[in-house]
């Protein structure tokens, strides 16, 4: 348990140097994606506001799940599932805020060899 807070904790740090790096890095006109399930629904907001936005839901993530897994509600799942849970759904996330960062940045994927 410990272990997962640290990981997702870490996880998180990576989400604000990420936003801090892009905020010196990203122009200020640009926009960045926030996606709400599939790519028909994707809305363009701010360079700030999609700055704040991602680390904010990943600091939501850590919170909602690392309370969860260590209340009486996780009591009865198998020690694996509270140990990995938040990291997995933790990297997904960061996963999603470097693409829109990507995105942002105005920069086509490189085609591989």
């Amino acid at each position: 348990m410990v272990a997962a807070l640290v990981v997702g904790g870490v996880l998180l740090a990576v989400m604000i140097a990420a936003s801090a790096y892009a905020a010196v890095i990203l122009p200020g006109d640009a926009r960045i994606p926030l996606h709400f399930g599939s790519h028909q629904h994707v809305f363009l907001v701010s360079k700030r506001t999609g700055l704040v936005v991602w680390p904010a839901a990943g600091a939501l993530l850590y919170g909602v799940l690392g309370g969860i897994s260590a209340s009486s509600l996780a009591s009865d799942w198998v020690p694996g599932l509270r140990d990995v849970l938040m990291p997995a759904a933790m990297c997904v996330v960061l996963a999603f805020q470097v693409g829109a960062l990507v995105l942002g940045a105005g920069e086509a994927p490189r085609p591989v060899p």
